[in-house]
């Protein structure tokens, strides 16, 4: 009985499913788990990538940070330049209007030689006059009318310019302060410089540590971080500011761009002409349209703008900006404007010598010398006073005008400045090339020869306890309030018959220490030229004669980044940052499952430890670029540039910015046409 049942069990077939099924579920067991760690994988290589991109853009952002602050550090420094050229307008009109009421005290004496002390003839005749009825009335009352002028109003103003000194006070000290300060300015967009030097090359750890604290960056930093650093190096101008690579290039913050560099192609003068054009063309440092300060007080000070006018006197103010010009009856003008000059123009000794380059922005000569590189600052406020016509010249004899003079009269008799239009050669290009009296000229160490401290054209009187240099002392009886005398012969034939005392305001070029200007201080400037490589060095000098490619970005940097992780960085058994495990779908530590069906073991690989990026490097491979790119709304052509606070950050396409790269983008360009397409694949994945 008992083998009957035995031998009908071995013949039933219930349970053989129980196999398949054992398999089956080992079989769906390894697919869950190839789920799931393909899951994981992907996962980890979406969070890679995104961590790439936020470190990428991060960098980019840092980047235009920066350089936005050089934009808003350059534009104070245009502003202290402008405040420096508005004290020094400020100077040259407080000079300028004693010498004007100087002259116009000497013009009034010119006329009536009879007030004051008198000399020669007119001591016989001028008793004589006034006793003649009504002209002597007149000639007393006249008298009186200087005496006043002189006692009451021209003296204590002089007394009050002399002791207040406003020109050591502004000139030496206030106006050099500007300097200090866009030293200062200079000083932060180093410190801005390096720093953000410093989390380019580090890769913005920060940004990395907050998305994946499991993730090992230092060589990516040793790779894209310090390529990265040096696209950013590059993107600056050694000439103007430094580079953060090139430690040769920084400069001192309190010092000058060299101040002999003035060529064309020469990139310090190119740096400097970018910020003394910009100056100049920012001259506005009122913005009122009238009153104390106008608008136009730096670029012009005419009569009428200078006058704190009410706008209903507004006829009055165009009839004082135009004067008179009546030739051989009546001339009058008073104009004046201060602007940033180039190195060597002028130098003292042109200065001096009556070469006035203020206005003189054609000059065939030296076509560079009025390009505004800051290397010294003029200023003048010019007037001339001409009553009849200057003479009459007929060869051999001529009539000359002690009241008016020509253009080749010496200065020293004339009221005001005379010499409009000196050595013009017919030329309406250079209506003002030799006109100096008053000027003020703020130089720089090189320009002012011995003497330091530019040139002044102003009044000068009997002393000179300051101790300037080419100090003339006046002449004659009223030297004491600074009118100088001069003979002037009236009618000559032959020999000269008549003269007569012409008396005007000792105006005078003198080197008084009291205006000194270092030049343009150092600042960020953006480099725009093409370099030699086509890949980043951090000692390049660019062609500053070839504006950088497309291929380069035109110099905008780019901030690459390229990470990688390791097969255990992928497990994440730690868990450090909270974002899942994958070690349980491993099974073991060595994430691998042995099968014993026969003799010959079969394996099941679990870890994701594949060779991905052109199988050099194990895990996952991510690369990322960032952009710091400069775009005013709305205009896409502008040139990039540290004045305007217009550079924004962006990710940009990995495959376009391929060139940046020294072997990548060569080896892609290189690949035959059948498969070129695959660049942008093997690029991005």
């Amino acid at each position: 009985m008992f083998t009957q049942i035995l031998r009908q069990s071995f013949r039933r077939q219930e349970g053989q499913a129980l196999i398949l099924a054992a398999l089956m579920v080992l079989v769906m067991s390894i697919a869950v788990l190839t789920t799931v760690n393909i899951g994981h994988t992907v996962t980890e290589r979406v969070r890679l990538q995104n961590t790439a991109d936020a470190a990428a853009y991060s960098m980019a952002a840092m980047e235009a940070r920066a350089f936005n602050f050089y934009a808003y550090a350059n534009r104070t420094q245009v502003s202290h330049y402008v405040s420096a050229m508005m004290w020094h307008s400020l100077l040259s009109l407080i000079y300028s209007a004693e010498a004007f009421f100087t002259d116009l005290f000497g013009f009034m004496k010119t006329l009536n030689p009879c007030a004051g002390k008198r000399k020669k003839l007119w001591i016989v005749l001028c008793p004589i006059l006034e006793v003649v009825p009504y002209v002597g009335q007149v000639i007393k009352a006249i008298n009186k009318i200087i005496d006043a002028y002189k006692n009451i109003f021209l003296k204590p103003l002089q007394q009050i310019i002399k002791a207040a000194n406003p020109d050591k006070i502004i000139g030496r000290w206030l106006i050099p302060a500007h300097r200090v300060l866009n030293g200062v300015l200079y000083f932060a967009s180093q410190a801005v410089m390096m720093s953000a030097s410093t989390h380019v090359t580090q890769t913005t750890q920060g940004v990395l540590d907050a998305n994946d604290k499991n993730l090992n960056s230092m060589a990516s930093q040793l790779a894209t971080g310090i390529y990265s650093q040096c696209l950013f190096s590059q993107a600056h101008s050694g000439a103007a500011g430094g580079k953060p690579l090139n430690p040769g290039t920084w400069k001192n913050p309190f010092g000058a761009l060299d101040v002999t560099k003035k060529e064309a192609n020469d990139p310090i003068a190119r740096a400097k002409r970018s910020m003394g054009g910009i100056t100049n063309a920012t001259r506005y440092a009122c913005d009122h349209e009238g009153g104390i300060c106008p608008e136009r007080f730096i670029t012009s000070r005419e009569l009428g703008d200078v006058l704190p006018l009410p706008d209903a006197l507004g006829f009055l103010r165009d009839m004082l900006n135009n004067g008179v010009n009546a030739p051989g009856i009546m001339e009058f003008k008073k104009m004046g404007q201060t602007r940033m000059l180039s190195a060597t123009f002028p130098k003292a000794q042109n200065v001096i010598n009556s070469r006035n380059y203020i206005r003189d922005w054609n000059d065939n000569l030296y076509p560079w010398g009025m390009t505004a590189q800051g290397d010294n600052m003029g200023g003048d406020d010019l007037y001339w006073l001409k009553l009849g016509p200057a003479e009459v010249d007929v060869g051999v004899g001529k009539a000359d005008n002690p009241l008016s003079c020509n253009n080749k009269d010496p200065y020293t008799r004339c009221f005001g400045d005379n010499r409009k239009g000196l050595n013009d050669k017919g030329s309406s290009k250079l209506p003002f090339q030799a006109t100096m009296k008053p000027s003020v000229w703020a130089l720089n160490d090189t320009d002012s020869g011995s003497k330091k401290g530019g040139v002044h054209w102003r009044v000068h009187y009997p002393q000179n306890s300051e101790g300037w240099s080419n100090h003339k002392a006046p002449k004659g009886p009223e030297r004491q309030v600074g009118v100088h005398e001069e003979k002037v012969c009236v009618l000559k034939l032959l020999v000269c018959w008549f003269e007569v005392n012409v008396y005007t305001a000792n105006v005078r070029p003198a080197q008084d220490g009291n205006h000194p200007w270092g030049g343009v201080t150092p600042f960020m400037h953006f480099e725009p030229g093409q370099y030699g490589g086509k890949f980043c060095t951090p000692t390049a000098n660019a062609n500053i004669q070839q504006v950088a490619k497309r291929e380069q970005d035109f110099n905008q940097p780019s901030a690459w980044v390229a990470l990688n992780k390791s097969p255990d960085e992928i497990v994440n058994k730690g868990n450090i940052d909270g974002t899942g495990t994958n070690a349980p779908a491993l099974l073991n530590d060595e994430g691998k499952v042995k099968f014993s069906f026969t003799a010959d073991s079969e394996g099941l690989e679990m870890l994701n430890n594949r060779k991905k990026f052109l199988s050099l490097v194990e895990g996952l491979n991510v690369i990322s670029r960032g952009q710091s790119y400069y775009h005013r709304p709305g205009n896409w052509t502008e040139q990039p540039n540290f004045f305007n606070p217009y550079w924004r950050p962006r990710l940009a396409s990995v495959f376009q910015g391929r060139n940046q790269l020294p072997a990548i983008g060569p080896m892609i360009d290189a690949l035959p046409g059948p498969i070129q397409g695959l660049g942008a694949k093997i690029i991005t994945h």
